[in-house]
């Protein structure tokens, strides 16, 4: 007789995204020296570090947030869970407009070192897809 249990995961509360975002974050810290590295051809600045450090942590805390509101909405009903991933995409998208612009204006951080690690976790889905997983 075959077993028809769901396969479990390593611990009660395990999170089924917790994988993928920590492959994102690590990929994505890799992106984000080599992103400052490629900056520093210009001399260094502290407001173009801390614009990648401000990056960096927004992309990680965003997809920590995007991954648990996947793994919450899947529980809810239609209307819900179509409602709760709107409420995710906007907060997520405004979150990075005040960022931004805080730094535009203020010049504390640098705005396009904020921006670029924004962009690397479709790049690294995108490698894994071609490269990584098989099956």
């Amino acid at each position: 007789m075959e077993n028809r249990e769901k396969p479990k995961l390593s611990g009660d509360n395990a999170s089924v995204t917790r994988p993928l975002l920590l492959m994102i974050y690590k990929w994505g810290a890799v992106l984000t020296v080599i992103g400052f590295a490629v900056t520093l051809f210009r001399g260094f600045k502290v407001s173009q570090l801390l614009g990648f450090l401000l990056g960096y942590g927004f992309m990680c805390a965003q997809f920590e947030y995007f991954g648990r509101s996947c793994e919450s909405a899947v529980k809810l009903d239609k209307k819900s869970a179509v409602r709760k991933m709107r409420v995710c995409y906007a907060v997520r998208m405004s979150s990075l407009v005040i960022l931004s612009c805080t730094a535009a204006y203020t010049g504390i951080a640098n705005f396009t070192g904020i921006l670029i690690p924004q962009l690397f976790p479709k790049m690294i889905l995108t490698a894994d897809q071609f490269f990584g997983r098989k099956g």
